[in-house]
């Protein structure tokens, strides 16, 4: 007797691009209506930022536009100049709408490059923990658990009292409070991976640590 051979084209296959992780991200993410809808949301705040000076009524950082006559004024009212104040004008005259369109872009950026420097240095801290072990990863989350033990507010407000104003001071300031966060969750990750077959594999092949890593 010989065996039956199944037929390659009636054969099912495995759907490689439904398997791809991005397809796969997107699939779990549409399931969600908050997150789509927090992801539109965020989408319309980036858009009105960028377009701040072409939908903006009035440019509250130029000061020939901005009379000082129209201070403190309650939304609604109407400007020396014709221009509707919706939600009001603040004690220099600016449009508050305008206002919070351009401030915005600061928010925004502000945000970025914090959480962007703060995930750089806690991946690589926690990268380094998880990877060696021993009294590296105690050194390090040590110090990560002394910086979870403070209110990040409080901390945040004594390094801007201590560093003075500016938008470098108060990215400086959320990079010290983030780090942290982003340490531990970086080091779990990492000692999950640590013991599996493929950086054993990399071990063997006598690979770098900065390729492993």
């Amino acid at each position: 007797m010989t065996a039956a051979v199944p037929d390659i084209a009636t054969a099912p296959r495995a759907d490689s691009g439904s398997e791809a992780p991005f397809k796969r991200f997107v699939a779990e993410f549409s399931e969600s209506r908050i997150a789509v809808v927090a992801f539109f949301v965020f989408v319309a705040i980036v858009f009105v930022a960028l377009a701040a000076p072409l939908i903006s009524p009035q440019n509250p950082y130029d000061l020939a536009a901005v009379n000082v006559l129209d201070n403190q004024m309650p939304p609604g009212s109407v400007s020396m100049d014709g221009l509707t104040f919706r939600l009001g004008s603040d004690s220099m005259g600016r449009d508050m709408v305008s206002a919070m369109f351009y401030g915005l872009r600061i928010s925004i950026f502000v945000a970025a490059m914090a959480g962007f420097i703060a995930l750089m240095i806690g991946m690589c801290l926690g990268l380094t923990a998880a990877y060696f072990g021993g009294w590296v990863d105690t050194l390090i989350m040590r110090l990560v658990d002394l910086k979870l033990g403070f209110p990040a507010i409080l901390i945040a407000l004594m390094l801007l009292a201590i560093l003075g104003r500016g938008v470098d001071k108060i990215i400086l300031a959320l990079v010290f409070v983030q780090w942290a966060y982003y340490a531990r969750t970086v080091r779990a990750a990492a000692l999950v991976e640590r013991s599996r077959e493929y950086i054993d594999a990399a071990q063997c092949l006598a690979l770098s640590r900065t390729s492993i890593l």
